[in-house]
Order: structure tokens, then C-alpha cells, then sequence
């Protein structure tokens, strides 16, 4: 019950998402009025940019469009440029653009500005052939040295659709991924009672992880695409980015690990491709774009750590029903793994809420600070149900109904992690609050 309370609070969540990637500013200004043409296009964001997933089009005062080629300003990844190829007249302009921020999501906007140079307007040069969006990276001189005017707030953005579908196919996905794949390590590790590891739930419960997560993979790239469908085009331009590869490479990973123990029976196989899997998950989403070399470690040892404490209760839980005397032996080793696990969460957690938040006012501020304040407070509570089973029920399982007291108790932790677990999938897909130095530092640069 808890489990589908949990469904139905993410994809309550899930409706509330407005963006990711974040336009801080424009130049030129929304709104503004120009004295000259512009020379570049430049857009900041909160959040650094896939620049061949990205576009700009400039909309012409006599109904036409072009696509600009574009490109990352080499002295920032948070600043997409494009070139302006024709000459503009006098005029009112609209610039649409649409990027893929570096963890993987899409978000778009439109806003306007007027030229008023007071020349001849016949001298826009026609475009033979638009340039196509997978333009080559612009020189430092064309991005930098460029004059363009100063930067300036842009108009709110929107989102490409909600993900809702996405973030739970990802957040189950792993879920049931890291439960199958901590029962295996339980199993393998547990010696003489390695025959009673339940081979039935591992191979389900990966199979429903793989399963999930290459409809994870469809639906993501179904959201690129912003309702377009999924051409060949689209699909080999995603793959050929390194966030594409990457989600590509996990969901392969997934279907490996589950090719290894319910074909072959090769448990650790299982094992090591599953831990792959698990560190490629830890290299997609925020910690992609924010400082990876401290948050991809810490998110891969808490998607670790997880799978072996959620693992753990599981693997007691069924022990309690088939040999309760191999639960009795089984608990003092999970009690003291779990203990290691929750540490490791605890401390990666805080790692990674340090740096996706700007100050301890975020979390009450930002949606995404309230879902952290939601994970810290079932990470509260699964402590004390650990604490709880360590100190009251470990010393008690010699009784009769030890063991059964030990499962109940196991049952409600493993409810309450699932919830934890499926928080912390849907924080995936929920941005974090801009960078309040991306902006200045960004204008800084052009202002030089």
C-alpha cells in the first residue's frame, strides 16, 4: 500500500515540473530595441548545454525563420551562441530555442526584441539553405570577441511536456534493479545457505528493472523530441552526444544482468554488470552537470548502498519464511551491513544536497529541496526501524516468534524505502535551483 502511495505522490510530483535548464539571460534583452543588428546570439542557463541537441531559430518581421548554427561559448558550458548569417533590418524579431541541459533535459522559450538602425530594410539577404543544428562548435573569437549588446533577464521558459511517465519508468526501474541485484550479493555472499537465495524473485525483480528502464530509455527519447516522434535522425543525434551513450549504455547494462542470471546463471556476472549499471546510473542526471568529479562518486556509492540495505531486508524477509533458523544466522551480517549502508547514504546524501543546493534556505524555497527534506525524513525513520531491530529484536530471535517479530518489522522498513527510493528517483527529473554566480560570471565574460 505504501509502495502505491508513493507511485501515486511521484506522479503527483511529476505534474508540478516547469523546467530544468533555467534562461537566466539573453543578449539581446527581451523586449530590447537595438540601434544595430546583431552580430550573435548569446542565451546563459542554469545548467551546462548539449550543444548539438540545442537551436535557435530567429523568427523575420516578414514571417520567415532561420535556424542559427550554434555552439558553446568555449570559455563557459552554460552559454549557448548562435551565429546571425543574414543581415537583419529594421524590425521586430523573435528568437525560439530549444536545449538539452547536461542531465538530460529538454526545455524551450521564445522571446522577442526590435531592431530600429532607421536604414533601407530591402537589404536582408535570402538563405539558400538553413544551417542544420548540428553545427560545429563556433571559434573563440566568433563566441567572445564578438560585440554584442550587454546581457539581460530573460522571459520565464517553458518546459518540453512533463516527464511523468520518464521519472517513474527511471525511479522503479532502478528501484527494482537495486532490490534484485542486493538479494543476489546476499545470496552469493552467504556461504553454506547460498542454495536458499530466492532465484525466482532476483530474476524477476532485474527483469522488471531492465524492463523499466528501456522504457525509461523510449519515453526520454520520446520527450526530446517534444511530441515529433521518434525518427532516425533524432535517435542518431541523441546517441551521438554523451548523455545519449550513456543512457543507452545503462539500459544495455540492465538487459546484460538479466541475460547473466536468468540465462546463463552466472550470478556474479550478474553481479559485476549490475555494479556497472549501477555507476553509469550514477553518471546521468544532476551529478552530470554539477561538479561530477565529487557528485557522480557520491551518487554511485548511494544507488550502492541502497541496493544492498533494500537487498538486505529482503533477503531476511524470505529467510524468515523458508528456514528461520538460517534468519536468525543471516540477520547479525545484514544488521551490520545495513549499518555500513545507511552511513554511506547518509553521507553521499549530504554530499550531494551541498552541492545542488545554493544556501539551507533551498530547501525550504525550492520544490527540490522539499523532496530532500522528504528523503532525509524516511532516511530518519528507516534509521530508527534499524536501530530498532539491532537493539530489541536481534536479541530476541532465540524465541519462538523471534523471527516472525524480526519479518514484520523488516516489512514495514522495506515499505518505507521503497517510498525513499522512488523520492529519490523522481529528484532525478526535478530541477535543482539555479546558480545564482552562473549569471554574473557568464555576463562577467562578455563584458570583458
Amino acid at each position: 500500500m505504501v509502495f502505491l502511495v508513493g507511485c501515486a505522490g511521484i506522479a503527483r510530483a511529476a505534474t508540478l515540473v516547469l523546467l530544468h535548464a533555467s534562461l537566466l539571460r539573453s543578449s539581446p534583452a527581451a523586449n530590447g530595441h537595438l540601434a544595430k543588428p546583431p552580430e550573435i546570439i548569446r542565451l546563459v542557463f542554469s545548467e551546462r548545454i548539449v550543444p548539438e541537441l540545442s537551436q535557435i531559430t530567429l523568427g523575420q518581421p516578414d514571417g520567415r525563420s532561420i535556424q542559427l548554427p550554434v555552439g558553446l561559448d568555449p570559455r563557459d558550458a552554460h552559454t549557448l551562441v548562435g551565429t546571425v548569417v543574414v543581415r537583419l533590418p529594421s524590425g521586430r524579431y523573435e528568437i525560439s530555442w530549444h536545449v538539452v541541459s547536461a542531465d538530460g533535459h529538454p526545455v524551450g522559450g521564445t522571446f522577442t526584441f526590435s531592431i530600429e538602425t532607421g536604414g533601407d530594410s530591402s537589404r536582408s539577404a535570402a538563405v539558400a539553405s538553413p544551417p542544420t543544428v548540428n553545427a560545429a562548435p563556433l571559434r573563440e573569437s566568433a563566441a567572445v570577441d564578438s560585440v554584442s549588446p550587454p546581457l539581460s533577464v530573460s522571459p520565464p521558459n517553458h518546459a518540453e511536456g512533463v516527464p511523468v511517465f520518464a521519472s517513474l519508468f527511471r525511479g522503479l526501474g532502478l528501484g527494482a534493479l537495486m532490490t534484485g541485484l542486493g538479494v543476489l550479493f546476499f545470496g552469493v555472499s552467504s556461504g553454506e545457505r547460498r542454495n536458499l537465495a530466492p532465484q525466482k524473485f532476483i530474476v524477476s525483480a532485474i527483469a522488471i528493472g531492465a524492463i523499466l528502464l528501456l522504457a525509461h530509455l523510449i519515453t526520454w527519447l520520446g520527450h526530446l523530441s517534444a511530441g515529433k516522434g521518434l525518427s532516425s535522425d533524432l535517435v542518431g543525434s541523441v546517441l551521438g552526444t554523451m548523455i545519449g551513450r550513456m543512457e543507452l549504455l545503462r539500459t544495455i547494462l540492465a538487459l546484460l544482468t538479466l541475460w547473466a542470471v536468468a540465462l546463463t546463471h552466472r550470478d556474479k556476472s550478474a553481479l559485476v554488470l549490475g555494479a556497472a549499471c549501477l555507476v553509469v546510473s550514477g553518471a546521468i542526471g544532476h551529478p552530470a552537470a554539477f561538479d561530477p568529479y565529487w557528485t557522480i562518486p557520491a551518487k554511485v556509492l548511494h544507488l550502492a548502498a541502497g541496493s544492498v540495505w533494500i537487498g538486505g531486508l529482503a533477503w531476511l524477509v524470505w529467510l524468515s519464511r523458508c528456514d528461520e533458523a538460517a534468519c536468525r544466522i543471516e540477520a547479525s551480517r545484514v544488521s551490520s551491513v545495513a549499518l555500513i549502508a545507511v552511513i554511506v547514504i547518509t553521507l553521499s546524501g549530504l554530499l550531494q544536497t551541498f552541492f545542488f543546493l545554493n544556501t539551507p534556505g533551498d530547501l525550504i524555497a525550492s520544490t527540490y529541496g522539499r523532496l530532500v527534506i522528504a528523503k532525509m525524513t524516511g532516511l530518519a525513520i528507516l534509521i530508527g526501524f534499524g536501530a530498532y531491530n539491532r537493539y530489541a529484536l536481534l536479541p530476541r530471535l532465540d524465541a519462538t516468534d523471534g523471527a516472525r517479530g524480526l519479518s514484520r518489522s523488516v516489512k514495514m522498513e522495506i515499505a518505507v524505502l521503497a517510498t525513499v527510493i522512488l523520492i529519490g528517483g523522481f529528484l532525478a527529473y526535478e530541477p535543482t535551483p539555479p546558480r545564482p554566480t552562473t549569471a554574473s560570471t557568464s555576463a562577467a565574460s562578455v563584458l570583458r
